[in-house]
């Protein structure tokens, strides 16, 4: 009887447990607290893009408050829990390593890839916008040519000021 049970308790998949838990959590904790306070920015980003291609304006405000949410909550609730669960403090050392073994790219590889990224969408979507407004067929594509021509001029100075900012 308790073998059927053992073996009705089985996965199809081979899980390993972690042998240390405080361990397990102590990682989790230190990728949190590099995702608070420098991952709010490629939440930022990337809700700024999304919202200058007009493809959902609901993710893309949820991304940016995310962002905010992140940088001024973020490590005052990954301490709290670091205390509550017993682990050992996250540091900013200890956050970084944890970022890099999980992501392979150090914060400004992946904010210089999304400002690269971001550059582009600024360009088609003005491009796209211009060619719509000027065309003289439709009115609604008229309106939606001025959209985007908008949103991508809101992007811009975000973008540039990313440009700028490696040399500050």
């Amino acid at each position: 009887m308790i073998s059927q049970v053992l073996l009705l308790l089985q996965s199809p998949f081979d899980l390993q447990m972690p042998e240390n838990w405080f361990n397990t959590i102590g990682e989790i904790l230190n990728v949190l607290f590099a995702l608070a306070i420098r991952g709010y920015l490629i939440f930022v980003l990337l809700g700024m893009m999304i919202y200058a291609t007009s493809l959902s304006d609901g993710l893309a405000k949820s991304l940016v408050v995310l962002g905010v949410a992140l940088y001024f909550g973020g490590p005052l609730i990954v301490n709290l829990f670091g205390q509550f669960s017993g682990v050992e403090p996250v540091t900013l050392e200890s956050a970084t390593l944890a970022w890099l073994q999980l992501v392979g790219m150090t914060d400004g590889e992946i904010i210089a890839l999304l400002v690269w990224l971001g550059d582009g969408v600024a360009a088609i979507c003005l491009l796209i916008g211009a060619i719509l407004y000027f065309t003289p067929n439709a009115n609604d594509m008229t309106g939606k040519g001025k959209s985007l021509m908008v949103r991508a001029l809101l992007l811009a100075p975000i973008l540039a000021f990313f440009h700028v900012a490696a040399w500050l």
